[in-house]
């Protein structure tokens, strides 16, 4: 009975310590063997909420590393989609520096494990708040090399002209236009149509009507003025039995075309025509010029634009 009673009393005695080592054993042990449990690391998006009228006036991580620890099929099978980073900052209204922890929630198959441990890097955001704003800017064309020789553009349209900007309103008011990416040129001899992104080179702004626009660009050949002289003027409908005794005098065009038209082209190509169709007996005949060319060619200038005709009794044709 002494032993039993010494035993129960050494058992008891000194019992809060020998409690609190038995906790930290067992706490210990549970520790252990949870460290000892495969982790992984994951890249998520930050997903940050501001209350209505507000946003984040300065730029903050848009993505936070996320630890699981947890069985090792659990681990292996989880993927960023199965989880959801969210800085709340929705419950301040006023302007001004406000810190809000980042909160984890499961989804996926993550959702219904309890025995799995996360934790996020960084714990909490802090951010200056400012009023939203919207404006309304211009888009400018950004172009990369040059048409084909001979060939430029000769206009564009861009379609809408100008977008809508949402930020803060101290960047906002500051911002004018926005750019296009690179329209490319290089070597082209058509017109031509393309969707172009926009380029928002601040990730405080947003573009809520989308961030591309159609353009549209008319590329023509590039006009050359020519002149050709000594071109003979050619006589149609004039009778038969009417001889000029001299031939008309020549004349000379200014042609206007695209560098193309003038390759290897020579004036024979050319005429200046006189209508004598009206010329039937003795008398003085004043009668127009019409220039005759080819296609695609446009007439700037010619001369002489009439010519004076002169039928003697005599039948012979003179030109004054």
């Amino acid at each position: 009975m002494t032993k039993n009673k010494s035993f129960l009393e050494g058992l008891v005695s000194n019992w809060p310590a020998k409690a609190l080592s038995l906790v930290a054993a067992i706490m210990l042990f549970i520790f252990n063997n949870f460290s000892s449990l495969p982790e992984r690391l994951i890249s998520v998006e930050l997903h940050a909420v501001f209350a209505e009228g507000l946003t984040a006036a300065q730029p903050y991580p848009h993505r936070v590393r996320v630890a699981i620890r947890g069985n090792a099929r659990s681990v292996s099978a989880a993927s960023e989609e199965d989880l959801s980073a969210v800085a709340d900052f929705s419950r301040f209204t006023a302007e001004g520096m406000h810190t809000t922890p980042v909160t984890i929630q499961k989804r996926g198959v993550l959702e219904d494990l309890d025995a799995i441990e996360i934790q996020v890097d960084p714990l909490e955001i802090t951010l200056l708040l400012e009023k939203k704003a919207r404006k309304r800017v211009s888009v400018v064309p950004v172009f990369k090399g040059f048409p084909a020789t001979g060939y430029r553009l000769e206009h564009y349209t861009i379609n809408p002209p100008g977008v809508d900007l949402e930020g803060p309103a101290g960047i906002v008011g500051a911002v004018d236009s926005i750019s296009t990416e690179d329209i490319d040129l290089a070597g082209k001899r058509d017109s031509f149509n393309a969707r172009i992104r926009l380029v928002n080179e601040n990730s405080l702004l947003a573009i809520p009507g989308g961030d591309t626009v159609d353009f549209r660009g008319q590329i023509l050949e590039v006009a050359e003025l020519k002149t050709f002289e000594g071109i003979p003027l050619t006589l149609q409908g004039l009778p038969p039995a009417l001889d000029p005794a001299n031939g008309p005098p020549g004349g000379w065009i200014t042609l206007q075309g695209g560098q193309s038209l003038f390759e290897n082209f020579t004036k024979e190509k050319i005429q200046l025509v006189v209508n004598c169709a009206e010329v039937s007996e003795p008398g003085r005949y004043e009668l127009p010029v019409r220039p005759a060319v080819p296609d695609g060619m446009t007439v700037a200038q010619f001369g002489p634009d009439h010519v004076a005709l002169f039928i003697r009794r005599d039948g012979q044709v003179e030109f004054r």
